[in-house]
């Protein structure tokens, strides 16, 4: 008997280490066993009496009551091809044990393209790494078949991947939630219906704390549109800094907003030109005062601790960074790179330069990306240089990372560079091109060979992996030709190289799905 099992189970350790909780059962057997543990106060009598009368009734043919709940649904016909061969079930092991996330998703994907499904054993620990890495989820559903979906319906944890995991969110997390659930709460609804976000957010600003309103609000940009102008411009008066700069960013994204157009009639005075020859010249003169309206906007008068900024350059840079990029362009009649070569010769060009940084980042203006990349940044100033690339479309990055690779970044060791380059695409972006991956990795591997950095550059051992995951299968002979595997003074060298290596065998495993197992 199940009862029986259960007592055995509790007393093997004795009852003088662990107080044993005596089994429960329903009907008759149940007043039963409530009445033997009622007879003494003796731990060790109670479990013997139990035991006894369970297995005087299991003789007795006891057999428990049926239960109510309802039976486990059977798992469904798989219907798809489940791989056999031993080296690609073991390259798939170790792909979703060990792999970097991105050789996950292109393990997860080739299953799916191929018609396949992970491997039963598999499966537990894929559903639990989905748990533990939502990015990876958006890739599993077909990946880890029926059985993998039908486990995801009777494990909470694993909910993720069930079809009612993408219904409506529970308004009760909106009512009770912690913030983080929140926030998350508006992000689905503003999806699904901004209008409603909007109203539930506007009706619960008084209930907030100016923690909760910032994190809040600023989630309200997925969707943005002029229907949440007036909220926004309502905001600008919150009595937090925060809220209030959260407030002035989101209209900042609204080109026709009467916040931008504020900041144009505030610009265009400062603005002069003169006609020389056949073009304009232009200069420009920053406010000599900050306005008394101002503050109204967001804008701050005293500059923040450790601005290098003087005021005037600093009232320019608020002012400036909230005007669109297009607007530069039809008032001056000059390029990007017309403007940055302007700039570069007047006195306020780091605070141009600043501004129309923060601008074109938050517009994805390859154009002028490009532009500020070539320009020489200004002293005192070190703009993100892979935030730039990776506003440029997929063609025109490689040239300008391989310039980095070459030449370094500031602050950055060359294991950084190499993770913020991989780190720039998304975990299902296209191979990078032969040619960029045969250039990078003989710069990657002359580095090696002769730069004494990597025997203290730990973090190589997933920087350079997580990169040639992106590298297409024609250069993989050059990847495993030539890398220093005898540097037994360096073991981190010879153990990054086993891990590339390691990495590049289980991509060529993954062949394997295409050639019909």
């Amino acid at each position: 008997m199940n009862l029986l099992s259960e007592l055995s189970t509790q007393v093997l350790i004795g009852v003088e280490r662990r107080q044993p909780t005596l089994p429960a059962a329903p009907g008759l057997l149940g007043e039963l066993l409530i009445e033997v543990a009622n007879s003494t106060p003796a731990a060790e009598t109670q479990v013997l009496r139990t035991a006894g009368a369970i297995g005087v009734c299991a003789l007795a043919g006891y057999q428990p009551s049926p239960t109510d709940e309802a039976a486990m649904p059977v798992c469904p016909a798989e219907t798809r091809r489940i791989p056999t061969h031993r080296s690609l079930i073991s390259a798939l092991r170790h792909i979703f044990d060990d792999g970097p996330e991105r050789l996950r998703v292109e393990a997860l994907r080739r299953l799916a393209d191929a018609g396949c499904c992970a491997p039963p054993r598999l499966l537990l620990g894929l559903l639990q790494h989905g748990k533990n890495t939502p990015a990876l989820r958006p890739f599993m559903a077909q990946a880890v078949g029926q059985r993998g979906r039908w486990l995801a319906e009777l494990n909470p944890e694993w909910r993720y991947l069930a079809p009612s995991a993408d219904e409506t969110p529970d308004p009760q997390i909106w009512e009770t939630g912690a913030l983080d659930q929140r926030r998350q709460f508006i992000v689905s609804t503003r999806r699904r219906d901004p209008a409603q976000a909007r109203t539930l957010f506007s009706a619960g600003l008084a209930e907030m704390d100016a923690r909760e309103r910032a994190r809040l609000l600023a989630a309200m940009q997925i969707n943005l549109s002029a229907d949440d102008e007036d909220l926004l411009e309502s905001l600008l008066r919150d009595r937090s800094k925060e809220v209030r700069q959260v407030a002035a960013d989101l209209l900042s994204r609204l080109p026709e907003s009467r916040y931008v157009q504020r900041m144009i009639e505030r610009l265009t005075p400062c603005l002069k030109h003169e006609r020389k020859l056949l073009r304009r010249k232009w200069t420009l003169e920053p406010p000599e005062q900050f306005g008394a309206d101002w503050k109204q906007d967001a804008l701050e008068e005293n500059r923040v601790q450790g601005e290098v900024l003087g005021d005037r350059a600093w009232w320019l840079y608020q002012i400036a960074r909230a005007i669109p990029l297009a607007w530069w362009e039809q008032h001056t009649e000059l390029s990007a790179a017309e403007l940055m070569q302007w700039a570069k010769g007047s006195d306020w060009s780091l605070a141009l330069l600043r501004a129309w940084h923060e601008a074109l980042l938050r517009e994805r203006n390859a154009v002028w990306a490009e532009s500020l990349l070539e320009q020489v940044p200004p002293k005192k100033w070190n703009p993100d240089l892979f935030e730039l690339i990776a506003v440029l479309p997929a063609s025109r990055r490689e040239s300008h990372w391989l310039r980095l690779l070459e030449t370094g970044v500031k602050s950055h060791s060359f294991s950084d560079v190499l993770g913020r380059i991989a780190a720039s695409l998304p975990l299902d972006s296209p191979m990078l091109s032969a040619d960029f991956a045969r250039q990078a990795i003989q710069i990657i591997k002359n580095n090696f060979l002769q730069n004494d950095y990597a025997r203290w550059d730990y973090s190589l051992r997933t920087a350079l992996p997580e990169l040639i995951c992106l590298f297409p299968a024609e250069v993989f002979a050059e990847i495993t030709e030539g890398w220093p595997m005898d540097k037994a003074d360096n073991p981190l060298v010879a153990e990054t190289a086993a891990r590339v290596l390691a990495m590049v065998k289980h991509r060529q495993a993954l062949d394997l799905l295409a050639a019909g197992d």
